[in-house]
């Protein structure tokens, strides 16, 4: 289990714990000075057994604890744990770009990225919510979050490569993001060569990052590339696909062949950590409201005997 907090400068407030148990002893102090005056409450104290200042402890304690719920509400807190596969919901991130069409694994790497796609699905358990997107210069949602293996495998039957120039990975995560953004475990398979040429890597790791996305990446392609019609070269860019892995909490596979594709894919169903993320800011500031009642009730009751 993981600690998040998204606004950590808050967390400087928890300083006031101090300084309010130093002006609750300076407090009692006077209090007591007074109650002397008027009578000899240590001898009331040995005849009854009474501790005369007791509540007074009670209230700073709540009054403590009240301060350090408030304050981790405010800081943003929340808490991630390990859940069980069929509770992770993914995005499949298939790249469509020009640079797909390469040959250089058999039959292109598109190709052998749907294929790989398909058996992904195969693998996952059922009750598993994936949904699809494509990416080239442009984003297209393929197919929002669904159960339904047999829709999925004819989406991405249909997926082709697109003409629009330019390889929008960020775009990819955001849309994919979007498609998320009510799951609780959510995970983005990002399928490409990693000619990313709009944006930069570090809007795309922040991006992530903000909204608690983990990113697997698998290359498709071979460090040599393949060379088109024009006399360009597609090579695979896995710096580019590690650094986004790494940054995000994700797994890089370097896939040269279906079988890799596969075996990769296997990997990140079975041994992968799947992370939950759970906001308790809300759930403290309502403890903290019954405390703060509590601590009302205490206060104005004293003095007198409760049922």
């Amino acid at each position: 289990m993981m600690i998040i907090f998204t606004r950590p400068g808050y967390l400087l407030l928890l300083l006031a714990i101090p300084v309010l148990i130093f002006f609750h002893i300076i407090s009692l102090k006077s209090i007591k000075k007074r109650a002397i005056k008027f009578a000899n409450f240590e001898a009331i104290t040995r005849i009854k057994g009474v501790e005369i200042f007791s509540k007074n402890l009670t209230v700073l304690y709540i009054n403590i604890i009240i301060i350090i719920l408030v304050v981790l509400s405010v800081s943003g807190i929340s808490i991630t744990r390990n859940v069980s596969a069929s509770q992770m919901s993914f995005v499949l991130a298939i790249d469509s770009s020009g640079s797909m069409a390469a040959q250089d694994i058999f039959p292109d790497r598109l190709e052998a990225a749907k294929k790989a796609s398909m058996d992904f699905l195969d693998m996952v358990p059922e009750k598993t919510k994936i949904g699809i997107v494509s990416f080239s210069g442009s984003i297209f949602i393929e197919q929002e979050l669904t159960e339904n293996k047999g829709l999925l495998k004819s989406v991405i039957e249909n997926v082709n490569l697109k003409t629009i120039g330019g390889t929008d990975i960020l775009g990819a995560v955001v849309a994919s993001t979007n498609l998320l953004r009510d799951e609780d475990a959510k995970s983005i398979v990002l399928i490409s060569d990693g000619q990313a040429n709009i944006n930069t890597l570090q809007d795309i790791m922040n991006y992530a990052n903000k909204n608690k996305i983990r990113i697997h990446c698998l290359g498709i392609g071979t460090p040599e590339g393949d060379i088109d019609e024009s006399g360009a070269v597609f090579k695979l860019s896995e710096d580019t696909l590690k650094t986004i892995a790494y940054n995000t909490d994700g797994e890089y596979y370097n896939i040269q062949g279906v079988e890799d594709f596969y075996y990769s894919l296997n990997d990140i169903v079975d041994i992968t950590k799947k992370r939950a993320v759970y906001d308790l800011s809300f759930a403290l500031m309502i403890v903290a409201l019954v405390m703060f009642i509590v601590n009302f009730v205490l206060i104005n009751t004293r003095y007198r005997v409760l049922p």
